[in-house]
Protein backbone atom coordinates (compact mmCIF):
# COMPACT_ATOMS: atom_id res chain seq x y z
CA UNK A 1 0.00 0.00 0.00
CA UNK A 2 2.92 2.33 0.69
CA UNK A 3 4.01 2.34 -2.95
CA UNK A 4 0.47 3.14 -4.07
CA UNK A 5 0.30 6.06 -1.65
CA UNK A 6 3.64 7.38 -2.92
CA UNK A 7 2.34 7.30 -6.50
CA UNK A 8 -0.92 8.98 -5.57
CA UNK A 9 0.90 11.72 -3.68
CA UNK A 10 3.32 12.54 -6.50
CA UNK A 11 2.54 14.76 -9.49
CA UNK A 12 2.05 13.06 -12.86
CA UNK A 13 4.93 13.52 -15.31
CA UNK A 14 2.55 15.15 -17.80
CA UNK A 15 5.21 15.70 -20.47
CA UNK A 16 5.81 11.92 -20.63
CA UNK A 17 2.44 11.49 -22.32
CA UNK A 18 2.44 14.56 -24.56
CA UNK A 19 3.84 12.93 -27.72
CA UNK A 20 1.28 10.11 -27.68
CA UNK A 21 -1.49 12.64 -27.14
CA UNK A 22 -0.34 14.74 -30.11
CA UNK A 23 -0.25 11.61 -32.31
CA UNK A 24 -3.97 11.11 -31.68
CA UNK A 25 -4.74 14.36 -33.51
CA UNK A 26 -6.51 16.57 -30.98
CA UNK A 27 -9.22 18.90 -32.30
CA UNK A 28 -9.06 22.71 -32.43
CA UNK A 29 -9.92 22.82 -28.71
CA UNK A 30 -6.95 20.56 -27.93
CA UNK A 31 -9.07 17.52 -27.06
CA UNK A 32 -9.41 13.93 -28.24
CA UNK A 33 -12.62 11.92 -28.34
CA UNK A 34 -13.26 8.53 -26.83
CA UNK A 35 -12.98 7.04 -30.31
CA UNK A 36 -9.51 8.53 -30.72
CA UNK A 37 -8.36 7.35 -27.28
CA UNK A 38 -9.94 3.90 -27.57
CA UNK A 39 -7.09 2.07 -29.32
CA UNK A 40 -4.27 3.19 -27.02
CA UNK A 41 -6.46 2.36 -24.05
CA UNK A 42 -7.41 -1.07 -25.37
CA UNK A 43 -3.77 -1.78 -26.23
CA UNK A 44 -3.20 -1.95 -22.46
CA UNK A 45 -5.25 -5.20 -22.38
CA UNK A 46 -6.98 -4.00 -19.23
CA UNK A 47 -10.62 -5.15 -18.93
CA UNK A 48 -13.18 -2.84 -20.50
CA UNK A 49 -14.82 -2.25 -17.10
CA UNK A 50 -11.48 -1.01 -15.75
CA UNK A 51 -10.91 1.18 -18.81
CA UNK A 52 -14.37 2.71 -18.40
CA UNK A 53 -13.59 3.55 -14.77
CA UNK A 54 -10.24 5.04 -15.80
CA UNK A 55 -11.97 7.17 -18.48
CA UNK A 56 -14.54 8.36 -15.95
CA UNK A 57 -11.81 9.36 -13.50
CA UNK A 58 -9.66 10.98 -16.19
CA UNK A 59 -12.40 13.02 -17.84
CA UNK A 60 -12.12 15.61 -15.09
CA UNK A 61 -14.43 18.18 -16.71
CA UNK A 62 -16.93 15.46 -17.75
CA UNK A 63 -17.21 16.68 -21.37
CA UNK A 64 -16.69 13.26 -22.95
CA UNK A 65 -13.28 14.28 -24.34
CA UNK A 66 -9.75 14.39 -22.97
CA UNK A 67 -7.36 17.32 -23.13
CA UNK A 68 -3.62 16.68 -22.81
CA UNK A 69 -3.75 16.81 -19.03
CA UNK A 70 -6.73 14.49 -18.75
CA UNK A 71 -5.06 12.11 -21.22
CA UNK A 72 -1.98 12.09 -18.97
CA UNK A 73 -4.21 11.19 -16.01
CA UNK A 74 -5.79 8.35 -18.00
CA UNK A 75 -2.41 6.99 -19.09
CA UNK A 76 -1.03 7.29 -15.57
CA UNK A 77 -4.05 5.48 -14.12
CA UNK A 78 -3.56 2.72 -16.69
CA UNK A 79 0.10 2.42 -15.69
CA UNK A 80 -0.88 2.36 -12.03
CA UNK A 81 -3.30 -0.51 -12.66
CA UNK A 82 -0.87 -2.42 -14.90
CA UNK A 83 1.76 -2.12 -12.16
CA UNK A 84 -0.62 -3.96 -9.81
CA UNK A 85 -2.01 -1.03 -7.83
CA UNK A 86 -5.66 -0.35 -7.16
CA UNK A 87 -7.32 2.63 -8.81
CA UNK A 88 -8.10 5.56 -6.53
CA UNK A 89 -11.70 6.46 -5.79
CA UNK A 90 -11.06 9.94 -7.14
CA UNK A 91 -8.22 11.70 -8.94
CA UNK A 92 -5.64 12.72 -6.32
CA UNK A 93 -5.64 16.41 -5.51
CA UNK A 94 -1.90 16.71 -6.21
CA UNK A 95 -2.53 15.53 -9.80
CA UNK A 96 -5.23 18.15 -10.32
CA UNK A 97 -3.11 20.91 -8.82
CA UNK A 98 -0.29 20.07 -11.22
CA UNK A 99 -2.78 20.30 -14.10
CA UNK A 100 -3.64 23.86 -13.10
CA UNK A 101 -0.02 24.98 -12.76
CA UNK A 102 1.50 23.85 -16.06
CA UNK A 103 0.30 23.97 -19.63
CA UNK A 104 2.22 21.60 -21.92
CA UNK A 105 0.43 22.69 -25.10
CA UNK A 106 2.84 25.56 -25.71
Amino acid sequence: MGATMDILNSPIPMADYQYEFEQLGPDADGKVTGTQAKKPMQDSKLPNTTLKRIWTLGDVDKDGKLDNREFAIVKHLMKLKLDGHELPIEVPKVWLEAMEEVDYRS
